[in-house]
């Protein structure tokens, strides 16, 4: 039986924040985007490489450390 916080198989409060975190990215980037030597488009990749680095080593401690 699966928890309140897990209904579906994945935790509603990681998604919620991983939404938050990319929505305030994708924010930042149009409004400070012009000031850096990246196109909007390849800051939109750079941080969305960033996230997915992030969480894949997060999840790699994760399972390293016995929590997952």
């Amino acid at each position: 039986m699966t928890g309140f916080g897990n209904p579906a198989g994945f935790d509603i409060a990681t998604v919620l924040t991983g939404s938050g975190l990319t929505l305030l990215l994708s924010a930042a980037i149009v409004r400070y985007g012009e000031q850096f030597q990246f196109s909007q488009a390849e800051l939109y990749g750079i941080g969305g490489i960033a996230l997915v680095g992030l969480g894949v080593v997060f999840g790699i401690t994760l399972v390293l450390s016995g929590l997952r």
